[in-house]
């Protein structure tokens, strides 16, 4: 996650960098287009089309309207009006200059006289072009701007001209802006491919130490469940050599006596390890959950029954609360599949483990044993009495689909039995322990709470993790086994932090 998190954090980063490059060379574009030589190249080009369209237009008169100046310089200004900053007109050897415009002219008023220190070259251009009989350009540079001229023979010893003003008193200062933001562009382009080099070789190393850090927290954990497997082993072994050394060491007359409690204490812990190595062989397999539909109102219901008389032993009050719309019950049909026997009596059988945990001993292996078959106890007595009915064929008709989620009905029922025995194990007499289910959306939240002790702040970030127990002979190992399976259903398990006093353990499933 971190080596995700830092690739594309410097990946913005680049991309930024990129993004001003992009907006600089842009802005050089439109700086190459202020630029003077780029302007005065554009006014000859210009210059060279008004002289066609003058030509266009003087060839249209005829002899008599060639004599009205007027129509002549509206011919002229016709040929300027889209030109900003263009003067011209037309020039003939007896006349000189005349039919002058100045169309978009800046100054107040209308300026109808030709500029009068360009007319000798204005004049010898246009002779140069009626002797050429072809356009004639010329570019005349200027500290503070440049002149560009062009004329063209328009009609029989007529030309046609035109003048126009380059401003190049800044071109210095705008040559210097361009090369200096070609120097940044330059900087930006190098920062960024030597960035690109770095974002790679960093890539590498974050994906290297990222290796490092996973193999160093798998042998940190693997050391600490060694360290924990170690004590909770060396426990009933420490008992069963005291016992067996407490035997052998007791007078013959007594020594009958206490072998046989030696023989039951024997007896007692090796249970108590063939359930820790039980367990932890259903931690090292992966959960395949064997989705089913289960009615929750009476599944849960079930949940409560199983651990009401031990609620009762402990003079602890065991309820369970159910969300709205989750009680309620219309028709459902639910088919029954051959084998269905065999189901039945995983769950039956579960029921027992369940029973005997209650009555001092630890559910582990009887409760893994009918992990992947085991359909709800309502469920299950719903399909013995089809099975007395009619067969594996038989239906039976008492569900709601608004109450029928679909889960692994004996893998969550696991699930429950863990919590509901901590829970029961957390809480002293009058105290109250909830068993609950909400659906919000898609979302099923089944809780377990108490206003027991509560969770130890040192055991809460490591609540679910394997051997970490604060239940006196507890393994350590059912809360592993409920985040494991809850995730085996796509779902999360977290501890409450709000819920005070005592504990509250929420898990939220896919409904379906």
């Amino acid at each position: 996650m971190l080596n995700g998190m830092l690739k594309r954090d410097l990946s913005w980063l680049w991309a930024a960098i990129a993004a001003m490059v992009l907006l600089i060379i842009w802005l050089l574009l439109q700086l190459g287009r202020q630029g003077s030589q780029t302007q005065i190249t554009a006014a000859r080009t210009r210059a060279a089309v008004i002289c066609q369209i003058m030509r266009a237009g003087a060839q249209r008169l005829d002899g008599k309207e060639a004599q009205a100046e007027a129509v002549e310089r509206a011919v002229v200004d016709m040929a300027l009006r889209e030109d900003s900053g263009v003067e011209g007109g037309l020039w003939q050897a007896q006349r000189g200059v005349y039919a002058y415009a100045f169309p978009t002219y800046d100054g107040s008023g209308i300026k109808d006289d030709a500029p009068a220190a360009e007319l000798p070259r204005i004049g010898s251009l246009a002779q140069r072009a009626l002797a050429s009989a072809a356009p004639v350009i010329e570019v005349r540079p200027g500290l503070r701007e440049a002149v560009v001229y062009g004329a063209c023979p328009v009609r029989d010893n007529v030309a046609g001209w035109t003048l126009t003003r380059v401003a190049s008193m800044a071109d210095n200062a705008l040559d210097h802006l361009v090369v200096a933001v070609s120097v940044l562009l330059c900087s930006l382009v190098l920062a960024g491919a030597w960035f690109a080099v770095l974002l790679t070789r960093w890539g590498r190393e974050v994906q290297r130490l990222s290796g490092l850090l996973v193999a160093s927290e798998r042998m940190a954990a693997l050391g600490s469940l060694a360290a924990g497997l170690a004590h909770e082993i060396r426990n009933p072994l420490g008992t069963i050599r005291m016992k067996v050394d407490n035997a052998l060491a007791a007078a013959p007359e007594r020594r009958p006596v206490r072998t046989e409690a030696a023989l039951h204490t024997t007896l007692l812990q090796v249970q108590r390890l063939e359930t820790l190595v039980a367990s932890l062989l259903a931690l090292t397999q992966p959960f395949h959950p064997q989705r089913a539909p289960v009615v929750l109102a009476d599944w849960l219901e079930q949940r409560r029954q199983d651990h009401a008389d031990a609620a009762a032993d402990l003079s602890v009050t065991l309820a369970l609360k159910l969300g709205p719309g989750l009680g309620a019950a219309v028709n459902h049909v639910v088919t029954v599949q051959a084998g269905t026997h065999a189901a039945c009596s995983d769950a039956a059988a579960a029921n027992a483990d369940i029973a005997a945990v209650h009555a001092g001993r630890d559910p582990g292996a009887a409760a893994h044993a009918g992990t992947h078959a085991a359909p709800p106890d309502s469920v299950a007595a719903e399909v013995a009495a089809a099975h007395a009915n009619g067969g594996p064929g038989a239906r039976s008709a008492v569900h709601t689909d608004q109450e029928v989620a679909l889960f692994d009905p004996a893998q969550m029922a696991r699930v429950l039995d863990n919590l509901l025995i901590n829970a029961l194990a957390h809480t002293t007499a009058g105290g109250h322990v909830e068993l609950g289910a909400a659906r919000n959306g898609d979302v099923l939240r089944l809780w377990v709470a108490d206003d027991g002790r509560g969770v130890p702040p040192a055991l809460q970030a490591s609540l679910f993790d394997p051997l970490v127990t604060g239940r006196p002979g507890g393994t350590g190992l059912g809360l592993a086994v409920v985040r494991e399976v809850v995730h085996a259903h796509g779902g999360t398990v977290a501890l409450d932090p709000a819920h005070v006093p005592g504990t509250r353990i929420v898990m939220d499933l896919p409904w379906t």
